[in-house]
Formats: structure tokens, sequence, C-alpha cells
């Protein structure tokens, strides 16, 4: 169990990081502040795109250490792969947007993937109920920031889009910050555990 809350730990984290990150960047996006070159601009954006590829590897370094008999451990599965999908679309998306700006349709279809990704990936996350309230949130927060995501993709002007891609980041953000609460609570738990575990040893 020390290994699963090590890597869930690096996990949450790197959600959290990378979302404060797109958030920070959508916003200064937005309010057209020129605080970065175009070229360096992108580059961020690719940094984070890595920070959910590495996050969604994470993830499956969280299941192998996860306790198998638990009630969702097949449908976490599931989810992560979406989310991998997801990770991986964006970051070609971002790396092409750097090389390429003329290939607006490829563009858009990978990041129209990558959406989707993640859409269908917290789909299938809410199928069962977590543990906690606190988690239940948490997934509930998850999906309504891919919603977001996917509206500011369906929707065609430029300054809606990237309103709706703004409140998605928020979203996104408070949903990292309840699942690192999430987080704490299973340590504690588990310690409760180990110490029960050793004193009727």
């Amino acid at each position: 169990m020390d290994k699963y809350i090590f890597w869930s730990f690096w996990t949450n984290i790197l959600f959290l990081f990378g979302m404060i990150g797109y958030l920070l960047m959508d916003i200064i996006d937005y309010k057209h502040l020129n605080i970065f070159n175009l070229l360096l601009t992108n580059i961020i954006y690719i940094i984070l795109a890595c920070l959910f590829v590495i996050n969604s590897t994470l993830q499956f370094f969280v299941i192998y250490y996860m306790n198998k008999h638990t009630q969702r451990y097949y449908i976490i599965i599931l989810s992560c792969i979406f989310d991998k999908i997801g990770s991986y679309a964006y970051l070609l998306g971002a790396i092409l947007t750097t090389i390429t700006i003329k290939k607006l349709n490829i563009i858009w279809i990978f990041n129209t993937l990558g959406v989707c990704g993640f859409v269908i990936g917290a789909i299938i996350n809410i199928m069962i109920p977590g543990m906690s309230r606190i988690s239940i949130w948490a997934n509930y927060f998850n999906l309504l920031g891919s919603l977001f995501y996917l509206l500011a993709i369906i929707i065609t002007r430029m300054t809606l889009t990237q309103i709706f891609v703004i409140f998605g980041d928020i979203i996104y953000l408070i949903d990292s910050v309840l699942y690192m609460i999430c987080w704490f609570q299973e340590r504690r738990w588990i310690n409760i555990q180990n110490k029960q575990y050793f004193l009727f040893k």
C-alpha cells in the first residue's frame, strides 16, 4: 500500500500543477497580455500536455499497486485508458500547433479526440460511485470540466471558446484540489488500518 500511496500522490500533484499552469496560460492568452512570444507559449503548452501524459502513465502505477478486490477496480482501468488516449491526443495537437499552424483541421481533430477521451473517461469513472462524498464530488467535477472543454471545441466563436476553456480550467483545478483531499483522507485511513493490523497481530 505504501507504493500505491506514493504513486497516487505524484499523480494528484501533477494534475494540480498542470491545471494551475493551464489556467494561467489560458488567462494570459484570453487577456492578450503578450508576456511570452508565440513560440514560447506553444512550448509551454507542450510541457503542460507532457505533464498530463506522465500523469496518465502514473495512473497505471497506481492501479498496479491498488487492491484488486476494490469495487471500482476495472472501471478505473477503463477510465485511465481513455485518459491516456486523451492526453496523447492533446500532446500531438500541441506539437502540431508549434510545428505548423496551417494544418488547423488536423489540430482540431487531435484536440477533439483528446477532449472526447477525457469525457468518456470521466463518464466511465462515475458509473460506480467513490467511497467518500468528496471523491464522488471530485468525479463529477472531472466530468463537468471535460464537458466545458467539449463545449469549447464545438463553439466556433473565439471569445466564447476561450471563456469556456477558462471555466473548464477552473473546474478542473477545483477537481484536482478535491482529489488531493481524497489522497490525504485515503492515506489517513490506510495508516489507521495498518496501526490496527499491528495492534492485533
